[in-house]
């Protein structure tokens, strides 16, 4: 057997068939792709549902459609009209189209939500079992004309102006990639599938739950994952309805995400987007605060987390959230309740709390108990790390952009060390580069302006005076310089490919080595090798002109001052042929690049094949926080950034 059937052999036949359904569906045509859409949904409908193309009626008149699939609640005795499919019995719409492009997903968007807004009667109450009456809505394409992206960035734009029940809830491409939500509780790390609440169901309380947009590159999986969306929604709007378990046809579906952006119920229940200053790229919550008992043992932890218009609280240990809830006054409680999440985390629904009456109830409950609320003492020592901050593309990009790559290779932070420790040292032995260039401009300018104006040279007669010895720090600086840039390069980017499983040590060798070690790094990475091979132009130089120092006892040349006109000039000393202050700018900046792109490249070999990464264009970039790499999927999303020698400066790339 292959290993191609080996897979398929694993797959439970229930996938396997949404599979294979999905393969054959994508060389539909436009012609009869509503047919072979509903034949192929067809197969996981059961009782009571029938699908077929129509539209949708309520009961004052108001009309959906038409659409390529409706799935709704067959009457007794059949003879429905499909053109007039009662609102009450429709439990899905679907608007399909052979390409999706920017213009197609607006106008989709309007019929679903028109769909949406049709009038409904309640779903009916069943004893202990969840039901719905809300409309499911869909957009299906068998291509897409432009990259995912750029299809989720205008339904971020469109869900704006829309209310979150006219929402469509997913976009699916075939053979390409899915875009829908995914709910996510404070402090759980798994993203669950998410479908749009029953209609009331938030007047009696709003969720703690993150509601992310999210990309997935799932190929061929397309439309299992519309399946499993769709499935999981008809067994809650016909409660006992014969529809497979949506989980076993996700059990073939890639479950790596890109997010595109992230939203939160407020108190009214209405969706809005988490507001900026709570991303995790700025928002440092407070420690959490301690429970303890009279002996001082921990009994639980418990923090504040801002929300929308309110407030939740999340609790982790051995005392009840609910009690200590009760400490808020009976005004906070009207809608109160608790999310239990495994292990011990306890997360209150979004409360009409503040931080101040978080307090408050802390204050009451230590007084009317016998435990005791203390702040979290931490072993930290904060200390001022640069004088710049995210919007420097240096920070944002070498910091920030890079280990937010890295936190997809590693996910688990306490594994993070194995790259952070050897980046930090590369990082540490770049600023100190970077901080001594800087000050040797400066050193240099401010000695010519002074020997130019006179201010520390003279003439008399033929015989020129300085009053200035600059050559001992000149000298002092570079020797710094080269050492901490050298030290970047050979050292740290050599520990830290060797993390990132790559091997560059011949990058240091004499030229045969070299060839060989390229020669080999052709087979498996040639756009890699290619990379180097153009590095080793700027990187030899480089090196040659530390190793100088320590191996030929070579130092900077001493300042050449010489007659000009009636004043003195200073002749710039050389390394390598290039006044210093040159040599060192460019140094500088390549290496910074290679710092970047490299690393990015390394991470990027590292991903699984259903994400990458893309480079955004210089005017795309944030002001805050200007990040040239972010995250795409491997195919159906913005195009794949490439490793490839370039001469423009850090600044400009």
């Amino acid at each position: 057997m292959t290993e191609e059937g080996k897979e398929s052999a694993n797959i439970n036949p229930v996938a396997q068939a949404a599979e294979n359904a999905g393969r054959n569906l994508a060389r539909a045509s436009g012609a009869n792709l509503a047919e072979q859409l509903n034949a192929a949904l067809g197969q996981f409908l059961g009782w009571p549902y029938k699908i077929a193309p129509g539209r949708a009626v309520d009961r004052d008149g108001g009309t959906a459609g038409p659409f390529a699939s409706i799935v709704y609640v067959a009457p007794h005795g059949g003879g429905e009209d499909v053109n007039a499919i009662p609102a009450n019995t429709v439990a899905a719409v679907i608007d399909a189209c052979e390409v999706a492009d920017i213009e197609m997903l607006r106008a989709s968007y309007v019929r679903i939500a028109q769909a949406k807004r049709l009038k409904k009667a309640p779903a009916p109450r069943t004893d202990g079992v969840p039901s719905t009456s809300v409309t499911l809505g869909v957009i299906y394409a068998l291509r897409s004309a432009v990259p995912l992206e750029e299809l989720a960035e205008e339904l971020h734009r469109l869900n704006a102006g829309t209310p979150a029940r006219e929402w469509p809830d997913m976009v699916a491409v075939a053979n390409t990639g899915t875009i829908n939500y995914a709910g996510q509780f404070p402090g759980d790390g798994e993203l669950g599938l998410f479908l749009p609440p029953a209609e009331g169901a938030l007047a009696n309380y709003t969720p703690p739950m993150y509601v992310a947009m999210i990309m997935k590159a799932v190929g061929s999986h397309a439309f299992g994952q519309m399946t499993a969306l769709l499935v999981a929604h008809l067994g809650i709007f016909s409660p006992g309805a014969r529809v497979p378990n949506f989980s076993h046809i996700l059990e073939a579906v890639p479950k790596t995400a890109v997010m595109v952006t992230g939203y939160q119920y407020n108190l009214r229940g209405e969706i809005q987007p988490v507001p900026r200053q709570f991303y995790n790229d700025r928002y440092f919550p407070p420690l959490p605060l301690r429970i303890e008992d009279q002996k001082g043992e921990l009994l639980s932890t418990i923090e504040f987390l801002p929300w929308q218009d309110g407030g939740v609280l999340l609790l982790k240990g051995k005392l009840p959230l609910d009690g200590l809830m009760v400490f808020l006054g009976a005004e906070a409680l009207k809608k109160a309740g608790v999310v239990r999440r495994p292990p011990d985390l306890q997360i209150s629904y979004v409360l009409p709390i503040t931080a101040a009456n978080f307090g408050e109830m802390l204050a009451r409950f230590q007084r009317q108990s016998n435990m005791v609320v203390r702040r979290t003492e931490p072993n930290w020592i904060v200390q001022k790390f640069a004088d710049e901050g995210s919007a420097s593309p240096f920070m944002a990009r070498l910091y920030l952009g890079i280990l937010r790559i890295r936190d997809i290779i590693y996910p688990d932070p306490a594994k993070r060390e194995t790259f952070d420790k050897p980046y930090e040292f590369v990082m540490s032995s770049l600023m100190n580069a970077r901080a001594t260039a800087k000050g040797l401009a400066t050193l240099w300018a401010e000695h010519t302006r002074k020997i130019a104006s006179g201010e520390m040279a003279r003439l008399q007669g033929k015989t020129i005076h300085i009053d200035e010895n600059v050559d001992k720090e000149l000298r002092k600086e570079v020797e710094s310089f080269l050492n901490a840039a050298v030290r970047a390069l050979k050292q740290g980017m050599q520990d830290l490919a060797n993390e990132l499983g790559v091997n560059i040590g011949f990058m240091f060798k004499q030229q045969p080595a070299f060839e060989a070690g390229i020669a080999s790094l052709q087979a498996t990475d040639p756009l890699l090798a290619e990379y180097l091979r153009q590095t080793r132009t700027w990187s030899e130089p480089l090196v040659e002109s530390r190793n100088a120092i320590e191996h030929k006892g070579w130092t900077l040349p001493r300042v050449v001052y010489s007659q000009k006109g009636i004043g003195v000039a200073a002749a710039e000393p050389e390394i390598s042929g290039q006044p210093f202050t040159a040599f060192i700018d460019f140094m500088l900046d390549r290496l910074c690049c290679f710092v970047e792109e490299f690393t990015a490249h390394c991470l990027q070999r590292g991903m699984v094949p259903e994400i990458t990464i893309t480079e955004l264009p210089i005017a795309k970039r944030g002001e805050e926080l200007p990040e040239r790499f972010r995250l795409t999927l491997g195919a159906g999303g913005l195009a794949r950034w490439n490793i490839a020698h370039h001469a423009s400066r850090f600044e400009e790339t």
